[in-house]
């Protein structure tokens, strides 16, 4: 009997401020960089990275960046720009905090910072075949997530996300709106379960196809 395994997958959360600036935090399962097929392997034990020397961590975390450029692109009016510098720390896979003497299972949170270029009116994330894993994209301007996360698949470039309203506020100095009410809070939960319940059929149904092409009869074909 086979164990079967939660699917891996990235989180990207892109916030855009009122200032012009924007961030990218990045829930990276380390899964994705250690593994061909990601899916084949069980979750990483926070006792892999605790175990690891300063020079091994710092090995670790080159090649979840280099996994992590290569993996995707930020565009801006549809043109790519680098990935900007990212710092890279250890969390809790289950719950996202700071890793801690229980935690189970690792996860690294890489943390991007940048500024908007010029005249810079929609965002998008070019995410390459090669990643291996589907992608959840939450985008928020100034606190307000969108209530809709996207779920992007390798090889997809998300949706064009507006900045419109980032760009009058900045240019108009306008105050940063409240933060949103729980409720928004709960609404993003909800829809981010659904977008991983996707995810999960988006992978049975490649399992699916394997097997039927498996075990299909000789001659069916022909029927």
């Amino acid at each position: 009997m086979a164990q079967a395994h939660v699917v891996p997958n990235m989180t990207v959360e892109a916030e855009f401020s009122a200032s012009g600036a924007y961030s990218l935090r990045i829930n990276v399962d380390p899964r994705a960089f250690l593994a061909a097929d990601p899916t084949s392997m069980p979750p990483v034990p926070a006792s892999w990275y605790r175990e690891q020397t300063p020079s091994q961590v710092a090995a670790t975390h080159e090649k979840a960046l280099e996994y992590l450029v290569s993996a995707l692109v930020p565009l801006f009016n549809g043109q790519k720009v680098p990935l900007p510098a990212c710092e890279i720390q250890a969390i809790d896979g289950n719950d996202n905090t700071p890793l801690q003497a229980e935690t189970q299972e690792v996860h690294l949170l890489a943390t991007a910072k940048g500024q908007l270029p010029p005249g810079a009116n929609t965002f998008q994330i070019d995410y390459s075949k090669a990643a291996s894993i589907p992608l959840i994209l939450v985008q928020m301007q100034t606190g307000k997530a969108e209530p809709r996360p996207r779920v992007v698949f390798p090889g997809e470039v998300s949706p064009a996300y507006p900045l419109k309203a980032v760009v009058a506020q900045a240019a108009a100095g306008a105050p940063a709106p409240p933060p949103q009410p729980a409720s928004q809070i709960y609404l993003v939960i909800a829809v981010s379960v659904v977008c991983i319940l996707i995810i999960i059929g988006w992978r049975l149904l490649g399992y699916y196809r394997h097997y039927h092409r498996a075990h299909r009869k000789p001659g069916a074909e022909k029927m």
